[in-house]
């Protein structure tokens, strides 16, 4: 995150007039250097050739650093191979910015929906329906090792928030933080016999309850089996087969629930693989910009070798860097 913070920093950066002012100036002054040194005597004009060499390296890497393409066409003349990197990078960000905007749209759309159709009074009062042994669907619920229903409590927990009256040291309300996979939850949970139909939505509705809504919140009651019977069509129950071959419960709500999720994974995935092109782009035009300018100043060398005898061909690129 804080990479992409700094390619976006360094973005608006380019957008400034007195950053391209600055840059300019900076070039012209080691121009004017350059161009003083190569007038003065024989020796300083090879001290000023190797001196403009490196400086033009250092110009050349730098411009590319910070934005692909620009030490190509600003310091090596090479305008078509400098337009083809700005490209990439206009590319680049116009498609990050495509994929964020969709997966950030796919992940609203999910969470809106499991608002409107996932609820804690129904996870309660719903929870142990699959518990009797004959139930078809009883192991989708138990601990696979043990074969015993999971208890409410177990395994991921989600997290809330209640107002709990109290009388000391004056009356008043207290707000309590409570998450599901504790102790405090199952004492919470059969003291209010939030098993029994209704008794949950009334606590909800009495004691001001309010789940806290996090991106981790909608991923477990997408993912897991654990939250099924927070869904409102939780009798239409149905067993499904994920990629590693285990079964889980869904039904046709949790099911387009889950299908949108799986658009905003996808779109965040390609945004990452962008965003390493991105990086791709700088480090490709830095190391151009550094060689061209090398071979340019004959302060590079490339060799080419091959041996029959073994088959292998070998390449190699010599770049002296004062």
């Amino acid at each position: 995150m804080r990479k992409i913070i700094f390619l976006i920093l360094c973005t608006f950066l380019f957008c400034n007039s007195h950053y391209y002012d600055n840059l300019f100036f900076l070039f012209s002054t080691i121009n004017e250097i350059d161009n003083v040194d190569s007038q003065d005597t024989p020796k300083k004009e090879i001290s000023s050739q190797i001196y403009k060499n490196s400086s033009n390296k250092i110009r050349a890497v730098l411009a590319s650093a910070f934005f692909p393409g620009s030490g190509q066409y600003f310091i090596n003349n090479q305008k078509t191979k400098g337009m083809i990197f700005v490209g990439l990078e206009i590319l680049g960000w116009g498609s990050y910015m495509y994929y964020t905007n969709q997966a950030e749209k796919f992940k609203m759309d999910y969470q809106d929906y499991a608002d409107e159709h996932w609820s804690f009074s129904s996870w309660c009062d719903h929870y142990y329906d699959y518990d009797a042994y004959d139930n078809e669907f009883r192991d989708l619920f138990s601990n696979q090792e043990s074969g015993e229903y999971s208890p409410i409590n177990s395994g991921h927990g989600l997290e809330f928030f209640y107002d709990n009256s109290v009388s000391e040291p004056i009356d008043g309300v207290e707000r309590i933080y409570v998450k599901t996979n504790t102790a405090l939850f199952e004492t919470l949970y059969n003291e209010h016999s939030l098993d029994v139909d209704g008794n949950a939505e009334e606590f909800v509705n009495e004691h001001n309850l309010s789940m806290l809504r996090t991106h981790d919140f909608y991923e477990e009651l997408v993912k897991y089996d654990q939250f099924f019977t927070g869904w409102d069509d939780q009798d239409e129950i149905e067993r499904s087969t994920n990629d590693w071959g285990q079964d889980n419960a869904t039904s046709p709500h949790k099911t387009h629930a889950k299908s949108i999720y799986d658009k905003s994974v996808k779109n965040y995935k390609i945004q990452d693989w962008v965003m390493i092109s991105i990086y791709a782009n700088h480090a490709i035009s830095m190391i151009d910009a550094l060689i061209v300018s090398s071979i340019s100043s004959n302060m590079a060398s490339l060799s080419y070798n091959y041996n029959p005898i073994i088959d292998f061909h070998q390449a190699e690129i010599i770049i002296k860097l004062n």
